[in-house]
């Protein structure tokens, strides 16, 4: 019989969306099977009471035209269904009193950075003409007009400080060029959003975000995560396409080394010649493939000798009235209160949330669509790990009341008024991010970012399966909305190659 769809695709993660999307344009018959009531995974959006929060999105690169991600959306056929807002700032600091917002524009960055510290001025014009350097190796490797075999021949000639880089932390990196420490922690402020300090961080995992960002432009978008995960559902069914909500895989289906399917909760099964998983690898072969352990052992054996990355707790705060008025003026606001961000990690890897650094995003400065009126949104983000907090139940819902008291505590000291105008205030924890992505110790990217699991080093999209995929945030390239989707997107021409179907 002939199966139902050309791929199937498990989880409507960013990763499966723009994999099932690309597939989608190129002419396959896709589906896309996701078990909660929304899709997007983390881009995605919840309400209380009457408040409309974006789960995750704070800001992403290259939606200009012409850019990398860009191209990507448009060869989806996603990119002329969501609207980029550029933002004024990546993002700010504030340390006691002082604000300092760091501009979009590298050239304006890299003067800034020497008026601060006048004794690293040469080594800041290195490294920012190392950073557009890297710039030029990373479009040779997406250029459409290099074949891959040439790339291959090429990349150690080519790319030669994207390979010496590849084996660097970010801390090792910065130390090459510049003394401050005080620099060093400035240029490295955002570390928590790829899930490691400086001195654990892949080089790699900072670095091409900063460029996205200081050479691409940050953006946000409009109607937020969830806007971008229907436009991916739309372009989908537009080209025949299915995306289904509340369908739950308990099983892929195999014969020997190949899959012919899903096995649904309610008993049916979906059929198809190809299928990704979106899931977490942990998952997929722990659970959806636990009938057939045998044939992959030692994949398996692999998977758990992984270092799984670490999650994040967000404070959402639906507020009454304009959260500029309360002080809350920049889009991103990082509240430096330690400067040593390796003791930050380990702090907030302990608990101690009155100490640790909070990122705060006022999120009607970034779309005033989507909370209009007197409806003001602020999220308030740190990284941390499940181990801190308690199972579900009585004891756990203790300490979310105590933690969320503490951080608002701490967010009256520098916003006086912030708590009076609180109307709604829920703390999604690494519980709750385990709860709704299903990923291992609620990891929020995948795999830990380390230089040892980055680069090619980190686990690829193919399996002991030949025709079962993983795309996401634990797979090449990482983490972040920008690495979901070029998972995504890698693996889908990688499939089309395969299964030899012309767009």
């Amino acid at each position: 019989m002939e199966p139902k769809y050309d791929v199937l695709v498990i989880g409507a993660g960013l990763g499966g969306l723009s994999c099932a999307a690309r597939l989608a344009n190129l002419g396959y018959r896709v589906g896309v099977l996701e078990k909660h009531t929304l899709i997007g995974g983390y881009a995605s959006h919840f309400k209380r009471r009457g408040f409309l929060f974006d789960v995750s999105l704070h800001g992403t690169a290259g939606l200009e035209e012409g850019k990398s991600l860009h191209s990507i959306l448009t060869a989806c056929d996603v990119a002329k269904r969501i609207t980029p807002l550029s933002k004024r700032h990546p993002y700010s600091v504030k340390v006691g009193n002082e604000v300092l917002s760091v501009p979009q524009d590298h050239i304006e960055y890299k003067e800034m950075l020497c008026r601060m510290y006048p004794e690293d001025r040469a080594g800041i014009h290195r490294l920012f003409q190392d950073l557009k350097n890297l710039d030029q190796e990373l479009k040779f490797l997406s250029s459409p007009d290099v074949s891959n075999w040439k790339k291959g021949m090429l990349f150690p000639f080519k790319c030669r400080l994207l390979l010496k880089w590849s084996r660097m932390t970010t801390y090792q990196v910065l130390r090459h060029y510049v003394s401050s420490v005080s620099l060093s922690s400035f240029f490295t402020v955002l570390w928590a959003y790829y899930g490691l300090p400086p001195k654990k961080l892949s080089a790699l995992y900072f670095f091409i975000p900063w460029i996205g960002y200081h050479m691409e432009g940050t953006y946000y978008i409009q109607g937020g995560g969830q806007s971008l995960s229907d436009a991916f559902a739309e372009a989908i069914r537009e080209k025949g396409g299915d995306v289904f909500t509340r369908k739950e895989v308990k099983q892929i289906i195999t014969i020997g080394n190949l899959v012919s399917g899903v096995q649904l909760s309610d008993g049916s099964a979906v059929t198809a010649r190809w299928v990704i998983s979106n899931a977490s690898p942990v998952l997929t072969f722990n659970e959806l493939l636990a009938n057939d352990v045998q044939m992959h052992e030692r994949y398996s054996t692999k998977l758990n000798q992984l270092e799984v990355g670490s999650s994040l707790t967000q404070l959402y705060l639906g507020l009454e009235g304009d959260p500029a008025t309360l002080g809350i003026t920049q889009e991103e606001t990082v509240i430096l209160e330690e400067a040593d961000h390796e003791l930050d990690y380990e702090r907030a890897m302990h608990g101690f949330y009155d100490k640790v650094n909070l990122i705060v995003n006022n999120y009607n400065l970034m779309d005033p669509t989507l909370n209009p009126g007197d409806k003001g949104v602020v999220t308030v983000t740190w990284i941390d790990r499940i181990g801190n907090w308690p199972e579900r139940g009585s004891e756990y819902e203790r300490k979310k009341g105590l933690v969320t008291d503490k951080i608002l505590e701490r967010l009256e000291r520098h916003y006086p008024g912030i708590r009076k105008n609180v109307v709604v205030a829920e703390l999604g924890t690494p519980r709750t991010m385990q709860r709704y992505t299903s990923n291992p110790e609620g990891a929020v990217y995948g795999y830990a970012q380390t230089v040892k699991q980055s680069g090619i080093r980190r686990l690829s999209s193919r399996t002991p399966y030949r025709n079962l995929s993983l795309v996401g945030a634990w797979t090449q390239p990482g983490g972040g909305y920008q690495g979901a989707i070029l998972s995504g997107f890698m693996e889908a021409e990688r499939i089309a190659r395969k299964l030899k179907i012309k767009g």
